[in-house]
């Protein structure tokens, strides 16, 4: 055990699935392992169960995970599987979930030796999920609207992310329609995405993918999950109002209606390594951010903003309020004509490298490194709650159920 990791404050962290994409919240937890011992819990999703599939497929995959279970990952951090069922909002579902998770959890952060720690979490319905295991502070990381996620039980999430909000020592709200949602229940602070900015930058000097040679250009772009939050309609009338163009969408699929796949000039290439981004998106001419313009994404701090804005490619967006930040550099359109009329405008700017140094710089100082030391600096103040006179007590997440 490397020197002094015995006295490394303990953070317990549930969210995604470690490793299966580069979330906001493991660009953040990456960043803390020098300075935590952490226990990352992969948990189940927001979807409520549904007879299709992603859910059959998901499913299976929980099920091979759960047989992994405690998983050493990097320098004192670890992984759990834990066990639970789909949740589904049911309070019975609930109650089982609480106990399986619970135990299980309070066994590995005994026998990792992670007394009292910070739970840090980016799912509201951890609330239910978690009874005592001795935590001394809790922190919520909302990065989105859940209640508005596909196929997830709206009423339940709002009900567990007021009483997470109200119980939770800090809010960081990743936009500031999140914070004015949640400010009035409990202490909130605006702590937007960052961007792994030399990552991305690096598309310039990158040879584009050869995979790219086979897709006629001008090439326009999407890098990113596609699910039931893009909008496919906004794309086929990109791909349709250029045909001598291609459309590359480069990405996982949970969600495709097959028309759109039937487009000619539209190219699904399936997941990419996140090291290889960068080759796929030199090979691009334009990028979009294609989302569907509901209550969620209006909420929404779209991380790929800040990807696309580092690698200085042209970026064709939606009107959201965190979007109109970066106005002029990023072309924002409110109608799908708009939208339309952006990309063409955007395909003459391909080779203008003082805008490709100027979107570059927007985003140049919003490094991950910067925000996760924003986020020490509360955590720090967390694993000395107690000893303040009017520090609040940290509640245990199954109150309020």
């Amino acid at each position: 055990m490397p020197a002094g990791a015995e006295s490394r404050p303990s953070l317990l962290v549930f969210s995604d699935d470690w490793g299966r994409h580069p979330s906001s919240c493991q660009h953040l937890i990456r960043r803390l392992q020098p300075s935590f011992r952490i226990l990352w819990v992969n948990s189940i999703g927001t979807r409520s169960v549904r007879a299709d599939s992603l859910t059959v497929r998901r499913g299976v995959e929980k099920l091979l995970s759960w047989r992994r279970g405690l998983r050493h990952v990097a320098d004192q951090m670890w992984v759990l599987d834990a066990p639970m069922l789909p949740w589904t909002g049911n309070r019975l579902v609930r109650s089982l979930n609480r106990c399986l998770v619970t135990l299980n959890v309070r066994r590995k952060l005994r026998r990792l030796g992670m007394p009292r720690p910070i739970v840090f979490t980016s799912l509201p319905h951890v609330i239910w999920l978690l009874g005592n295991v001795g935590q001394q502070g809790l922190v919520y990381y909302c990065t989105d609207d859940y209640s508005h996620w596909p196929s997830a039980n709206g009423h339940a999430l709002r009900a567990a992310e007021q009483i997470l909000a109200k119980q939770a020592h800090l809010v960081l709200a990743v936009s500031h329609e999140l914070l004015n949602r949640l400010k009035h229940v409990g202490e909130c602070r605006y702590f937007p995405h960052a961007v792994d900015f030399d990552h991305f930058a690096s598309t310039s000097s990158q040879i584009p993918h050869r995979r790219l040679n086979d897709i006629p250009g001008p090439r326009i772009g999407f890098f990113g999950l596609l699910y039931e939050k893009i909008d496919f309609a906004l794309l086929s009338a990109v791909a349709k109002a250029f045909p001598l163009a291609s459309l590359v969408m480069i990405g996982p699929v949970a969600f495709c209606p097959e028309a759109f796949r039937k487009i000619p000039n539209v190219h699904l290439v399936g997941p990419q390594p996140y090291a290889d981004l960068p080759k796929w998106i030199a090979g691009l001419d334009v990028l979009l951010l294609p989302y569907v313009r509901d209550e969620m994404i209006y909420r929404s701090n779209p991380l790929k903003l800040r990807e696309c804005l580092a690698t200085g490619k042209p970026t064709v967006t939606v009107d959201l309020p965190e979007a109109r930040t970066y106005a002029p550099h990023v072309r924002i359109a409110s109608t799908t004509e708009d939208f339309v009329n952006h990309v063409r405008l955007a395909l003459l700017e391909t080779s203008d490298q003082e805008k490709v140094a100027l979107r570059r710089n927007t985003v140049r100082n919003e490094r991950w490194e910067a925000r996760a030391d924003e986020l020490l600096h509360y955590l720090r103040r967390l694993t000395s709650i107690e000893t303040e006179p009017s520090a609040k007590k940290c509640p245990h997440l199954h109150q309020g159920t």
